[in-house]
């Protein structure tokens, strides 16, 4: 999360204050470590490595007395442990993918819930969520917007902004595709006059 510093605060409150200039959308950006913890994850990794130690240790030719059995078991467990929990790119290879995306689109409309982005008055918020461990960005707008935008738009956000993570700086092909979807807003859904900022763009959402 190193990336997204205040440095990049500042750039992407720029990028949404623009947007917002030159169209009637509400733009909130949120981006969480993950969407999940996972824990029990990390506990079956520890779990199968603790059970192969034993069961190597027991039937090794050399001899191991029973004691060294029981404390090199429990080293392994906390050891294995430890680095899934730290070693996130490890850790993600065992999770199904459905299961990533899943926990982001929940996370996200809670956020979408929890954050009031559904009270606007014309309905034309949109929520980028980015979760980092899962790798995915959830990019959910309100009923005005979504009706506003074309589909075919929708679709291409979407494939773009999961480009975001195949690049060395997430968070400047963050603003960067952010960036791109002025356009479009400004297109489909043109500002008017006396237009009122009706959500904050630093809007933190605690689970």
């Amino acid at each position: 999360m190193k990336q997204f510093n205040d440095d990049f605060k500042s750039k992407l409150y720029e990028t949404i204050e623009d947007i917002e200039n030159n169209s009637l959308v509400e733009i909130v950006s949120i981006i969480k470590a993950k969407s999940g913890n996972y824990r029990e994850i990390s506990l079956w990794i520890a779990s199968a490595a603790m059970f192969l130690t034993a069961s190597w240790l027991m039937f090794s030719k050399f001899e191991v007395g029973v004691y060294y059995i029981y404390l090199l078991t429990i080293v392994s467990f906390i050891i294995i442990y430890l680095i899934t929990e730290l070693f996130k790119p490890w850790k993600r290879l065992f999770i199904n993918k459905n299961r990533l995306k899943r926990n982001v689109e929940i996370y996200g409309r809670a956020v979408f819930q929890k954050g009031g982005i559904r009270f606007t008055i014309e309905g034309i918020g949109v929520l980028f969520y980015v979760s980092m461990f899962e790798k995915q960005v959830f990019i959910l707008p309100d009923r005005g917007a979504e009706t506003s935008v074309p589909d075919e738009e929708w679709q291409k956000m979407n494939t773009d902004f999961q480009k975001i993570f195949s690049e060395k700086d997430i968070a400047s092909a963050f603003i960067k595709e952010l960036k791109n979807c002025k356009n479009i807003f400004a297109k489909y859904i043109p500002p008017v006059e006396n237009d009122i900022n009706e959500l904050p763009d630093d809007l933190d959402i605690d689970f």
